[in-house]
């Protein structure tokens, strides 16, 4: 099982590196910093905050991801410059003007840009004017507002065909002749990659770079970071650990994920959401993190199986497949049935037809999950009884009272019973509770289900109002019966047994007349022939009158006589002993 978090670190925090950042500033000996660390632990995002909150008027940032020529360079600090002044502006316009009025004929009809500054009147330039005037302009621009300054040159491994002696060579003249103090931020395990670079640095490295640290925060550092006001910061933090994933990139994209799902979920039951908030971690590791998918060979198609067997392809041999089982498994992750819709969502957000399904999937969930924390306490609840001759009476009726407060209405008549076992163990009287319960089952359930209640009939018999409500309602329920209707829930029972909660369809079948069963015939049905057939083999006496009942009509026409005994093998010549059944 991969351990992530147990590698030493051999480099700096972020506190650390904070404080050796503060050092250098402060110390006038050290002009070059090299900050250094893997892509995404966050040094750029360090080395911006830190100046941006202590030197924020003195400093600038250019990265050389992609460029090619030290001009380039220039232009890109100067586009970066955090603020120009009143006077560096005057000073720039007299040492251009001259040029400008030497070069005007060369001028002539070219675009003009314009550099004009917030609140200020506009500066117009011509677009030639830098390839013009050579690198006049930009030099000027760039040797006065960098003179004296901080500047950051980032991304030294992304440069393009820009060589590195040549970059080295460039920032020893920020030092040398601009006294610029230089923090170079770089992932040096890529730049060493290349040789003639691994030789320039080694060649270059003592007589440019001052001082150098290597920033390697924690995973908890970076979650701190960007979760830091989180209520869920805890169930991130064991996911995280243990996949020991500290790439700021990929932990700010997880919590764009989380954020979209937040109001999905917040009225979940607590284990659901932080199933869920796992999950989406789990997968989004998958999606993007390349480390992560290396050290755990875990990719989307394999969780699409995990989540789907019968749905997606299995891409791998049933060892890969256990081994899966148990990486997802270190990791907290277990399938639920809207992972397919987290997935989803990576790539687009979800749509208005996919958060309803999300939430309806969810309800689900949702529903299931409070009944396995109310099964989890309940199985709880008798453990101080059983476990120890410590716990005293006041303890366990303490637990059961506050069980009761929360979840009685949630129980099934069998778990309330277990309840009402544990209670008589201490003499504690729950009839309070048990009425309240028996009132909410009896008022909440269908109709068609008060047959079910038999199982209730003992305990409703010690209160007298809530048998007479029961009374009622089945009353109520056989009055509104009709003979589709009951013999169609008598036929749809599973069991091949007739069921004793069908006690009130039974009766109403039974005490139907066979003239009521010659009219039901008479009126049709598109599966009268499949009920009948199904009705007669009950054995009831509801059969033999309903049997009774098709003789009669037999009688009436010679096509009902055929009917009679082509359809349902009753043949009105043989007698039966279906007569006066009325």
């Amino acid at each position: 099982m991969t351990e992530s978090t147990n590698t030493p670190r051999s480099g700096y925090s972020r506190e650390e590196a904070e404080s050796f950042i503060k050092k250098f500033l402060s110390n006038n000996n050290y002009k070059v910093l090299a900050v250094k660390g893997k892509w995404g632990v966050g040094k750029t995002y360090l080395v911006h905050n830190f100046l941006s909150d202590n030197k924020k008027d003195y400093y600038y940032y250019a990265s050389v991801f992609g460029i090619s020529s030290i001009e380039q360079l220039k232009g890109r600090i100067v586009a970066n410059f955090n603020q120009f002044n009143s006077n560096f502006v005057n000073k720039f316009l007299n040492n251009t003007v001259e040029w400008i009025s030497r070069n005007a004929s060369k001028l002539e009809r070219t675009p003009k840009m314009d550099l004009g500054l917030p609140g200020q009147s506009s500066i117009p330039l011509v677009g030639s004017l830098i390839s013009a005037a050579g690198d006049l302009a930009l030099n000027i621009l760039f040797n006065e507002n960098a003179r004296n300054s901080i500047i950051c040159i980032d991304d030294l491994e992304r440069k393009s065909t820009l060589p590195l002696n040549e970059l080295l060579g460039f920032i020893e003249y920020l030092v040398q002749e601009l006294n610029c103090k230089i923090i170079l931020i770089y992932n040096e395990d890529i730049l060493l990659e290349d040789e003639i670079s691994k030789k320039i640095l080694q060649y270059y490295r003592e007589k440019v770079i001052d001082r150098e640290f290597l920033l390697e925060p924690t995973v908890e550092e970076n979650l701190n970071l960007i979760f830091n006001e989180s209520p869920d910061i805890e169930v991130i933090k064991s996911v995280f650990l243990k996949a020991g994933t500290n790439n700021i990139r990929v932990i700010r994209k997880t919590k764009w994920l989380i954020d979209e799902l937040i109001p999905l979920i917040e009225n979940w039951q607590p284990s659901l959401r932080n199933q869920v908030i796992n999950n989406s971690i789990v997968i989004n590791l998958a999606k993007i993190d390349t480390n992560f998918r290396k050290n755990f060979s875990i990719t989307i198609d394999r969780l699409l199986y995990l989540i789907n067997s019968s749905k997606y392809k299995n891409n791998g041999t049933s060892e890969e497949i256990i081994q899966l089982v148990q990486q997802v498994s270190y990791l907290g992750y277990t399938p639920l049935e809207i992972d397919e819709l987290i997935i989803k969502s990576l790539e687009t957000s979800l749509s208005s037809s996919d958060e309803l399904e999300f939430l309806q999937k969810g309800e689900i969930l949702n529903q299931r999950e409070n009944k396995n924390q109310v099964i989890k306490k309940l199985h709880n609840l008798g453990k101080p009884y059983y476990n120890s001759f410590g716990n005293d009476q006041k303890v366990i009726i303490e637990g059961i009272i506050s069980f009761l407060e929360e979840y009685h209405l949630d129980l099934s008549i069998s778990e309330f019973e277990q309840i009402e076992k544990i209670a008589l163990l201490v003499e504690l009287d729950i009839s309070n509770y048990e009425k309240s319960f028996l009132e909410y089952k009896l008022k909440t359930l269908e109709p068609h289900y008060f047959n079910d209640l038999n199982a209730l009939k003992v305990k409703l018999h010690k209160y007298p109002d809530l048998e007479a409500y029961l009374e009622e309602q089945r009353n109520q329920y056989r009055q509104n019966l009709d003979i589709t209707t009951a013999l169609r829930k008598l036929l749809n029972n599973e069991s091949q047994l007739i069921s004793p909660w069908l006690e009130a369809e039974i009766d109403f079948l039974d005490n139907c007349t066979v003239d009521e069963y010659s009219k039901w015939l008479e009126e049709g049905h598109p599966d009268l022939y499949l009920m009948v057939k199904q009705f007669l083999k009950l054995g009831l006496l509801a059969s033999q009158k309903l049997e009774q009942a098709i003789r009669n009509l037999a009688k009436k026409s010679k096509l009902n006589k055929i009917r009679a005994k082509f359809l349902y093998n009753i043949d009105i010549e043989n007698t039966s002993n279906t007569n006066d059944l009325n």
